[in-house]
């Protein structure tokens, strides 16, 4: 497909590119390929190395040879119709003028169905030194995944690859919400990456990601760009973004350069941008409330006007759902609640919540007010209307879904980077208005204090918050998840801190059993495990797994086994009876698995989310995950007495796919642990993800990685499918986790 397919290149080496051997624009060769050609040419490319954590500097241009990043800040956005097209933006030096996009279905090896697109490229407004290209690719088919990468096609100049899945239309999805990931410094626009990052481990199924405004902190210093999209490149490049402007990027064209948006014609982008898609069922208004007018704070006229009009034109064309994402909101419980611009005559909680509810807005998330909160449906006139509501019992956790509502219900959801507000205590609030919410605490990150350079505030850098929302036909379900740097001895592992929903009916429930299926949130691994796991056996030295020949250089290759549809986190599915995963990092996948059927808990209803999971367990779940047709062969292993009954078909199943094998031995060991690694070259194995023999890896830890799981580990990682367990490791020796194999499979089956 995309042959030898490029990375970014770093700061730290430099690479040359030898063009016209290869097919038309597809003139990337990799360091091999390139050292057969040097005596010839005497010109040698070097692998480029993924662009992860590392600074993003201008690079120079001499004969060919570009140091550095050439290209940067690659972002994904919707643009026009989202089951067929997307919009591109990214920045380069100004030596590289041309705008090329190259773009196939994964899985696909055929070079034909590699679609181009040119778009077009201008300097910078903010970086004199850069130019930023824009392209949009069209025509595309609904529901596939797709690869892509960016750059110059004419000089050979390719980013790494990213990945995308355009809108099947179906009314069943996820997304996730986060605001506010503005930093002072770069080591908080990682920390701000970080939470993106975890945030699409946690939610695998999450088809794209919202983000609510102030994405850096003064968006005209290119400098913050380059830390937040530098820090976050590897997480953008595996999902859609979908922003709005934020008031710290509301100056000089610095929102709009680094997003390409289809915005209404002639309208203003200088503060900022205001434009809609549709996406499933659910018809999207993102607002630029960096606008000023006599008769609007923070608004013109002229946005006014085109969000009545759009919003009519969606519900007349059949949306279900009309959710709009609004920087400034008007109703959150910190410093801006009380700001003139939200409260005065012409704010926005007089002018424009008002009309939310008049145009029958369902929900409204926010940004600016880097707190946790959500409120009661709030009719035109601000008062909480009425609604039935269910209880349901997820996880041993109750949720509310408020039925057919009478108005919008606000959400903001704190902030996904380190700045942080204490709750608002003005009389100018008071419980009138607090009545109006279904939660509004003071901020977690309170417990520790107020920050040494400002006590106004919490300490910095402490709580960051995203929240998964699945929409599944008529209902919606969030679950909110904050992540602690003091827990977890440091891992600041993400948990559940809230759940709530809205269902949508034509006809209200009656009083008796709920009408409304109930609502699982997260997957997890499978197997008729027995009441007591297996016995692990005595942990001897790792097996050294063959590495297969690699296969075609297509980035993300599907696999051939069937593949079953992964259930959404939504409601729509049955209740699993799982008793031990409420508010752990993986509940929703553990519950997606569930659903789906390749996963159940032991004997007495736990899973045990943390437990090592093993060779024979993790056999039962890949093998049901894909459901591979069930091998007849008998056990020949030396050990074969050790394996469980219900374990037998299972690993034979395994064994004869070429997933799992024995020991130098004989032994195939049923009970012992699988090791990070281990369980990721199974993972990249069960994928028919092509391996390069050559691969390197940039981990802290790297020099730890058995050299047998290099290229499978490098594989994963560029696939999407594993990543690092924070500060920069991968710990390829550290037993799995049942969480983590579960999360992984369905990484895998997406």
């Amino acid at each position: 497909m995309f042959k030898n397919w490029g990375r970014a290149a770093s700061a730290s080496l430099s690479f040359v590119l030898l063009s016209g051997v290869l097919s038309p624009g597809l003139s990337v060769l990799r360091a091999e390929e390139a050292a057969e050609n040097q005596a010839q040419s005497n010109i040698l490319l070097t692998e480029q190395p993924q662009l992860q954590n590392s600074e993003i500097q201008l690079p120079t241009v001499t004969n060919n040879v570009y140091e550095e990043a050439a290209i940067s800040k690659i972002t994904a956005t919707f643009y026009g119709d989202s089951r067929t097209s997307r919009g591109f933006t990214w920045y380069t030096p100004l030596s590289v003028t041309g705008t090329d996009v190259q773009i196939a279905p994964v899985g696909t090896a055929d070079s034909s169905q590699v679609l181009e697109f040119k778009g077009t490229s201008k300097p910078s407004t903010n970086s004199s030194q850069e130019n930023v290209h824009k392209a949009v690719a069209s025509g595309l088919q609904a529901g596939v995944t797709y690869t892509y990468r960016v750059g110059d096609a004419a000089s050979g100049i390719w980013s790494e690859a990213g990945t995308f899945r355009t809108d099947d239309g179906d009314g069943s999805f996820t997304f996730i919400d986060l605001a506010d990931t503005q930093a002072k410094e770069e080591d908080e626009a990682a920390l701000s990456a970080e939470t993106l990052e975890k945030a699409l481990l946690t939610v695998p199924n999450a088809e794209f990601v919202v983000h609510n405004g102030d994405i850096v902190d003064t968006g005209t210093k290119e400098e913050q760009w380059n830390w937040l999209l530098g820090h976050s490149q590897g997480s953008l490049l595996k999902t859609t973004i979908a922003p709005s402007a934020g008031n710290h990027e509301d100056e000089n064209y610095a929102f709009i350069d680094h997003f390409n948006l289809d915005t209404p014609a002639n309208s203003a982008t200088e503060t900022g941008a205001y434009y809609s898609y549709d996406y499933g069922n659910a018809h999207f208004v993102v607002l630029n409330s960096n606008e000023d007018s006599a008769e609007y704070a923070n608004f013109s006229a002229e946005q006014v006007e085109w969000l009545k009009n759009d919003v009519t034109r969606a519900k007349s064309n059949g949306s279900k759902w009309i959710i709009v994402n609004i920087h400034k909101g008007p109703y959150t419980t910190s410093n801006h609640a009380t700001d003139k611009d939200i409260i005065g005559p012409n704010g926005v909680r007089n002018k424009i919540a008002p009309l939310m509810a008049q145009l029958g807005i369902d929900f409204v998330v926010q940004g600016h007010d880097h707190i946790y909160a959500r409120t009661k449906p709030i009719k035109s006139d601000g008062t909480a209307g009425q609604a039935a509501v269910i209880k349901e019992s997820v996880g041993g956790q109750s949720i509310e879904y408020t039925v057919n509502p009478d108005g919008s219900i606000y959400l903001i959801p704190a902030t996904a980077g380190a700045k942080v507000y204490y709750k608002n205590q003005k009389p100018a609030l008071g419980d009138a208005y607090y009545n109006l919410f279904n939660l509004a605490e003071e901020n977690h990150a309170a417990k520790y204090g107020p920050d040494p350079t400002n006590n106004t505030r919490p300490v910095r850098g402490q709580v960051q918050n995203f929240v998964a929302i699945t929409i599944d036909g008529g209902r919606l379900t969030a679950t909110t998840y904050e992540i602690d740097q003091q827990k977890d001895n440091g891992a600041a592992i993400p948990f559940v801190i809230d759940r709530f929903g809205i269902v949508k009916e034509t006809k209200a429930p009656d009083t008796g059993a709920p009408s409304v299926p109930q609502t699982p949130s997260n997957p997890a691994p499978v197997s008729p495990a027995p009441s007591t796991p297996v016995p692990a056996a005595p942990v001897p030295a790792a097996p050294v797994p063959a590495v297969p020949t690699p296969t075609p250089t297509v980035p993300v290759p599907a696999p051939t086994a069937p593949t079953p549809t992964v259930p959404a986190d939504n409601g729509s599915l049955p209740q699993p009876a799982v008793s031990d995963i409420a508010g752990h990092w993986a509940e929703s996948a553990v519950r997606r698995a569930v659903s789906a059927g390749f996963v159940s808990g032991y004997a007495n209803g736990e899973f045990r989310p943390d437990s090592a999971v093993t060779r024979a367990e993790f056999a039962a779940l890949i093998v049901r995950a894909l459901e591979l047709p069930a091998s007849s062969d008998a056990l020949s292993f030396a050990d074969k007495n050790r394996v469980g009954t219900w374990a037998v078909p299972h690993i034979a199943t395994a064994v004869e796919a070429g997933l799992l094998g024995g020991y130098p031995d004989g032994t195939f060991r049923p009970g012992q642990a699988m090791t990070r690694a281990e369980l990721t070259a199974t993972i990249v194995r069960a994928a028919k993800l092509p391996v390069d023999p050559s691969a390197k890896l940039s981990f802290a830890d790297a020099a730890d990685i058995p050299k047998w799981a290099v290229s499978y580990i490098a594989a994963a990682e560029k696939a999407g499918l594993a990543g690092g367990v924070g500060g920069g490791r991968f710990a390829p020796n550290k037993e799995a986790s049942r969480a983590e194999a579960v999360s992984m499979i369905l990484a895998m089956m997406q």
